[in-house]
């Protein structure tokens, strides 16, 4: 197998997620898995990587991945990236674009200012009400009337009450004093009413096709 993924320099430039910074970063640990098939033909590698911001000193944890065929036009060996840690995306099938994009851009701004993140969970609730048919003009009412309605359960309302409040009073500085455990829990508030409206009924209408075709190769037999 080809060791050019293996052996990069031990420095990479990346954006730090806690404290905003793009900077070259210093690897300061490495696992590496290779596999390959029976007959030796096929093979992958997957790197997991661990690189120290030198501004925070936090650690940020990359992945790259490659298997046979990943090349470019050149020859040039091809690998996917991403960073596992701290978490910057969700499951981008079980929902519209905008309302991923809106709570994507909140997560990447966490660590970096309260109220830019705050005002981004604001108009990600903002755009999932509007999704799922919410016709009043202000965001309470606009909340209220899914409750109402049946698509969004009390027990939920008053995580997204909350998201409404913080997200105006960033907006309009009302000074509240929060910290970053504050936002991560605003962040989850908004992370599980994603989940309960988009992410969940995915996967169970993907896990019903899936039973349905084990159902239909049991009548084939």
């Amino acid at each position: 197998m080809n060791k050019s993924l293996e052996n990069k320099e031990a420095q990479k430039v990346l954006q730090c997620l806690y404290c905003g910074n793009k900077t070259k970063m210093d690897m300061v640990g490495q696992h590496i898995y290779r596999w390959e098939d029976d007959e030796g033909c096929y093979c992958g590698v997957d790197i997991y990587k661990m690189f120290s911001c030198p501004i925070c000193e936090k650690v940020t944890f990359h992945y790259a991945y490659w298997e046979n065929g990943m090349y470019g036009r050149n020859g040039e060996m091809i690998e996917e990236e991403e960073i596992l840690y701290p978490v910057n995306s969700i499951d981008s099938k079980a929902m519209p674009q905008k309302i991923k994009d809106s709570f994507e851009a909140a997560i990447k701004i966490r660590n970096i200012d309260n109220a830019v993140c705050l005002m981004a969970l604001r108009r990600t609730l903002e755009l999932v009400c509007v999704d799922k048919g919410a016709t009043e003009w202000g965001l309470k009412d606009k909340i209220k009337e899914l409750v109402q309605n049946g698509i969004l359960p009390d027990f939920l309302r008053e995580a997204s009450s909350f998201t409404k409040i913080l997200g105006d009073s960033a907006a309009h500085d009302k000074g509240f004093d929060l910290n970053n455990h504050d936002i991560n829990i605003i962040i989850d508030f908004v992370e599980y009413i994603i989940e309960y409206l988009y992410v969940l009924p995915y996967k169970l209408e993907k896990y019903k096709r899936r039973l349905k075709s084990l159902e239909e190769e049991l009548n084939d037999e």
